[in-house]
């Protein structure tokens, strides 16, 4: 996190910290589906049983996942950025119990879906830093000049 805010939402400059919180949510974003390609087995069965309902779940998915990261770091939706906390400490059991099995049915998949989530996980807490903390308390409303 070298240089300083370089980019303006608003007027205001996004500080780095949110910057990078939006490049790792949308690498992230990117490896859960690079996770899912991985294991086209499931991705077959769930087709086979909802043909019609799965494919728009997915992309209301992706388009849902996108919604959330322009609402934090392009919108500064602090209830969004405390949302994703909680959602991410909630998520640390599921993905510590399901380790093991994610690993016993696809190993590509599982690498990759623990590889996103880190990538979140860190997303995450960039957003509690010092200079993202401002940003969302709107300390900064003046442009920068």
């Amino acid at each position: 996190m070298i240089g300083g805010a370089s980019e303006k939402v608003g007027g205001a400059s996004r500080p780095d910290s949110v910057i990078w919180y939006e490049r790792l949510a949308g690498a992230a974003l990117v490896t859960g589906l690079g996770s899912a390609a991985a294991n086209p087995a499931s991705l077959a069965k769930y087709y086979s049983l909802y043909p019609i309902g799965y494919p728009i779940m997915f992309l209301c998915s992706i388009l849902g996942q996108s919604l959330w990261i322009w609402l934090i770091a392009r919108k500064r939706q602090n209830w969004a950025r405390w949302i994703s906390l909680v959602m991410v400490i909630i998520g640390i059991p599921s993905v510590i119990i399901d380790f093991d099995e994610r690993f016993r049915l696809n190993a590509v998949a599982a690498i990759l879906f623990h590889i996103g989530y880190l990538l979140l996980v860190v997303a995450v807490v960039l957003l509690f830093r010092s200079d993202a903390r401002q940003w969302f308390s709107r300390a900064r409303v003046a442009p920068d000049v």
